[in-house]
């Protein structure tokens, strides 16, 4: 478990930094930063005074059908310290902000080799779902 989570108007440094980790250098993904960054709300989850996970979430304008959706994305936790539950705390956290500004439903695109952490936490797999089903949406009520 974590000691705090904070949340930030901005990409901070130290989210850049984790990102940057996780996601380019452990897992080769680019564009790893896109306009998303600048509109997003940023959580930084640390453990005693260090950044150890980050994610962010924003209002999701392209399913205007779902009114209320958010999305929490670049939900990312350094390898020495996966496992103990931050991940989940960091997506709890967000989803609680989410709910308090008015949102209804969390939504999460991720691979399929995460489904299952996302699932375990409530969220149900939807039909939009990309490269032959190794990349799709899943969703939340959060009311």
């Amino acid at each position: 478990m974590t000691g705090k989570i904070e949340a930030y108007d901005h990409l901070p440094e130290t989210a850049r930094a984790i990102r940057e980790q996780v996601f380019i250098r452990e897992r080769d993904w680019r564009p790893e930063f896109d306009e998303w960054d600048a509109v997003a709300v940023h959580l930084l989850a640390f453990d005693g005074n260090r950044t150890v996970a980050t994610c962010r979430f924003y209002a999701d304008p392209d399913h205007s059908d779902q009114p209320g959706r958010y999305v929490i994305a670049r939900l990312a936790v350094l390898s020495d310290a996966q496992g103990r539950g931050i991940g989940s705390q960091l997506l709890a956290d967000a989803e609680r902000r989410i709910a308090h500004s008015g949102g209804t439903i969390a939504a999460v695109h991720s691979e399929n080799d995460h489904y299952k952490f996302y699932e375990r936490r409530g969220y149900q797999l939807t039909d939009e779902l990309y490269d032959d089903g190794r990349h799709g949406w899943l969703i939340k009520a959060l009311i």
